[in-house]
Order: C-alpha cells, then sequence, then structure tokens
C-alpha cells in the first residue's frame, strides 16, 4: 500500500516540484502570441471537456448507479483531469460510478482526450521558435556588410524575412530564418573577414542554447572547411559561376552565342538601358510586373524565394536592373544586379563603401520578345560593370545544379541530382546552369552544412518552407507527382 501510494500518487508531485525548482535552467520562452494561442486551447479543451461530461452525462443520467444528478457530475469533473491513483485519497465518492455504455464512454475518454489536446498543443507551441523582427538589426546588418562585405550572395542577407546574430564583438553576423527548430542561414557569415569562421561557431552555439538545428545553406568552401572542423556534414547544393571582369573579351569561337546577342540587339534597335525599379517609369515597370505574372504562370507553381528574389526583391535603390528596350518603348528582357561590397578598412580611413563586383539575380523576359535578350543583357552589364572598374560578376547559383567533379557522389548527393532531374521540366535549374555557360565562368561549389545527419528530414522541410512558403495543398500534390513519378 505504502509503495503504491509513493510511487502512484507521490512520484508525479515530486517530478513537478523538481521542474519548479529548476524552471530556469529552461530558457526556451515563447512568444506573446503563441502563448495567447495555447492557453485558448488548452482552456478551450478543458471547457469543451467539461460541457461534455456534465451535459453529456446529464442526458444519459440513468446509466450511472445511483442516477446522476447534475450536482454530482460537477463535482465528480476532477476525476476526469488527476491520476486515478488520486482519486482515493482525495475525490472518493464525488464522481458517480458509470454502469452503461455511454456513461462508460465518457468517464474513461473525456479526460484522456483533454489530455491528448493539451500534449498536442504544447509539442506545436514549443516547436515556434520565438525570434525577434528587428528593424535595427536588419539596419546594423547592412551597415556591416556595406563597410566590410561578405561572399557573392551576401546581399541577400538584406532581403525580408531574415533574422540576424551578431557576434559579440560586433565584426560579424549571421543572417537565418527558423522553420520549426532549424535555424537556416542565407550563406555565409559577413563582416570582418578575421571574424567570420569564429562566427560560425558562436552561431552553432547560440541555436544550441535555444534547441534549434543550425543549418549553413548555400555556403563557399570556407564555411565547409570549418564546419568540417567541427565534425559536420555537408552535401552540395548548387554551383556558383564568377566571370572575372580584368580581361573580359568577347572574341573567340567560345562568345559567338554572346556576339551574336549583341550584333542582333543592335540591328533590330533593341538598347540596354540601366534603372532602378523603385524609380522607373510607370510603364516600364507595368511590363515588368506582366512579364514576371505570366513567366510565373506558366510554371504551373509557386514562385520560388529564399535565396532567389521576385518582384519584392527588385524594389530596393541598392539593386540596379538592366532591361532591353526597343525603340517602342517595349520591354524584351530584365536582369537585375545586386552588389557586393568589399572591405572598406583595406581602402583606408574614410573610404566609402563601394561593391567589387556584382550577383545577378532576377532574369525574366518577354515570351514573344527578343530571343537573345538574356545574353545581350549580361554582356552588356559585364561590358558596363568592367568600365566602372568592377572586378567581377557572379552569375549566381542555380539549386540544384552541379558541374560534374568526377568524383562518386554520396548518397545523399544522388538525392539531390534526382530531385534537380525531376524539378527540371518545371523550374529548368540545370538549364539555367548550362545557360551561364556561355559566359565561360570559373565554377564554385556551394554547400549546405549540417552538424546531425539525424537532423535532415527537419532540414529537408525547413528548406521546402523557405523557398516555398506559400504552395497552396494544390501545388504541393502537383510538386510531388512530379517527384515520384
Amino acid at each position: 500500500m505504502i509503495q503504491a501510494v509513493v510511487e502512484q500518487m507521490l512520484l508525479p508531485l515530486l517530478v513537478l516540484v523538481l521542474l519548479l525548482l529548476a524552471r530556469r535552467l529552461f530558457d526556451q520562452l515563447l512568444a506573446k502570441a503563441t502563448v495567447t494561442w495555447l492557453l485558448g486551447t488548452v482552456g478551450g479543451a478543458l471547457l469543451l471537456a467539461c460541457l461534455a461530461y456534465v451535459g453529456i452525462g446529464y442526458a444519459v443520467r440513468d446509466q450511472f448507479t445511483p442516477d446522476a444528478t447534475f450536482a454530482k457530475l460537477v463535482s465528480g469533473l476532477p476525476t476526469q483531469f488527476f491520476p486515478p491513483s488520486y482519486e482515493p485519497f482525495f475525490f472518493q465518492g464525488q464522481a458517480p460510478v458509470p454502469v452503461g455504455g455511454t456513461a462508460l464512454a465518457l468517464y474513461e475518454y473525456c479526460g484522456m482526450l483533454f489530455w491528448v489536446v493539451t500534449l498536442i498543443a504544447l509539442f506545436v507551441a514549443f516547436r515556434r521558435p520565438l525570434t525577434h523582427a528587428d528593424d535595427e538589426a536588419a539596419t546594423r546588418a547592412r551597415a556591416l556588410l556595406a563597410a566590410h562585405g561578405g561572399a557573392t550572395l551576401s546581399y541577400l542577407t538584406t532581403w525580408p524575412g531574415n533574422h540576424y546574430w551578431f557576434a559579440s564583438d560586433g565584426r560579424a553576423a549571421v543572417a537565418y530564418r527558423v522553420h520549426s527548430t532549424v535555424a537556416l542561414t542565407t550563406g555565409d557569415p559577413f563582416g570582418a573577414a578575421s571574424a567570420r569562421a569564429d562566427a560560425i561557431d558562436g552561431f552553432a552555439e547560440y541555436c544550441d542554447e535555444r534547441g534549434w538545428t543550425p543549418c549553413f545553406y548555400s555556403v563557399t568552401a570556407e564555411t565547409k572547411a570549418r564546419t568540417n572542423a567541427l565534425g559536420w556534414s555537408a552535401v552540395q547544393v548548387a554551383e556558383d559561376t564568377v566571370v572575372p571582369l580584368a580581361e573580359l573579351a568577347f572574341t573567340g569561337k567560345k562568345w559567338q552565342d554572346v556576339r551574336t546577342a549583341l550584333n542582333k540587339a543592335k540591328k533590330e534597335g533593341i538598347t540596354a538601358e540601366w534603372h532602378s525599379f523603385p524609380d522607373a517609369p510607370i510603364a516600364l515597370t507595368d511590363q515588368i510586373r506582366s512579364i514576371s505574372e505570366e513567366w510565373v504562370a506558366d510554371k504551373g507553381l509557386p514562385e520560388m524565394g529564399f535565396t532567389l528574389g521576385g518582384l519584392d526583391e527588385l524594389d530596393d535603390p541598392h539593386v540596379r536592373c538592366l532591361l532591353a528596350v526597343d525603340a517602342d518603348r517595349t520591354v524584351h528582357g530584365i536582369t537585375s544586379w545586386m552588389p557586393v561590397y568589399g572591405d572598406v578598412g583595406a581602402l583606408g580611413d574614410g573610404a566609402e563603401p563601394r561593391p567589387v563586383g556584382w550577383t545577378l539575380d532576377f532574369m525574366r523576359r518577354r515570351s514573344d520578345g527578343f530571343r537573345g535578350s538574356m545574353e545581350f543583357l549580361i554582356a552588356s552589364a559585364a561590358l558596363g560593370f568592367k568600365e566602372e572598374g568592377a572586378e567581377f560578376l557572379s552569375l549566381s547559383g542555380a539549386p540544384l545544379a552541379r558541374s560534374g567533379t568526377g568524383e562518386p557522389p554520396a548518397a545523399l548527393q544522388r538525392l539531390l541530382d534526382h530531385a534537380g532531374r525531376v524539378l527540371e521540366p518545371v523550374y529548368g535549374f540545370r538549364s539555367l546552369l548550362n545557360f551561364k555557360a556561355k559566359f565561360q565562368p570559373r565554377y564554385h561549389p556551394m554547400y549546405m552544412c549540417y552538424p546531425d545527419p539525424a537532423a535532415l528530414p527537419n532540414i529537408t522541410r525547413a528548406i521546402g518552407k523557405a523557398y516555398l512558403p506559400h504552395m497552396k495543398p494544390s501545388q504541393g500534390v502537383r510538386l510531388m507527382r512530379k517527384l515520384t513519378a
């Protein structure tokens, strides 16, 4: 009897007391909106369980012995929500005894269903990360990037939707997004070059304190080398294509397609015009929107985000747009270029932030327009940036596409290669990589680095949510059919 009392009654109480005493060690907090949702869900479930037990119980009161009264049913409510072992000591005789089928079901399942709903709500609530949208942090991150620079994709860190972690000395930062319990970075750490490697360690520790799984996504070989030293795993997810500008000249057979596009554009009266999208004439921006919407509609699947910009990312005064426009002011194609900043400190005191290169982001062309518009625009941009003193162009990386390395791929790499082949008819990532080969780029692999292979299912879901945050159920079914075909 004493053993039963200790095990069944005192042990839960002791665990509860221990948790209360050690509550400061559990520092994963919940957002106010999540707490409100949690309290509403649990409170609603409790109310429904009480109403069901009392209301239905009173309707079948003859299935209790003795017949249940309203007062008896209300006094018996605590027995529904406390462990059965507590009943003989605190609630004995309060609840009417069920003998009929419906009464037995109420007695057995009302309390149990309440606790099931409560546990599910707690699980969901604590998988919702507590993050703060801090405009000051975004401004600080942009200033750090302009002052010290980063990788070719680091300007993506300025896009909406990112949160920021800063090193304790403020010399480096990491932009990230949290989906479920995965902290997915937007490229490499940025800031002072000497502080970026340590930022990887600091961000991983920051995630560990919050119960998140860190995942460095679309990062360079330098970041991969540091995570390898930490014992992490890595897989190639894209390939950056960089065109040096110092010796660029469109001569020789390998540049034939580019020269043809330039010459044909000149014959047809098509010129390349630089614009800032926020300040561009409405007649041009309306055409850009129309071309983009047509492009998205043809895919049959939602437009991707995360590392792939859309119209929202064009609305930035620091992003330059190059348009192919004919004599009638018809837009045939659009490209956008994001700055890649250098280290101001290397230029001496008083130097202003300046781009040392530019990264291609947005690419669209009119379906019935000039067919060589993309070759024409990229070549025109390269020549223009070269005259301005830029060192390189990055044609960016196409997700799930890479050139052959000659090394036998691992199982995960083969799976990603298969996904790239399956999605090729829809998003055309491999065709895009082949198109960029016309500009004779240097290829730089981009990796996903993660600490634990067991977290790959969660990481995969997080990447899917990052790229397709607004995917409709019908579009999800269509995508799954393509993946499983």
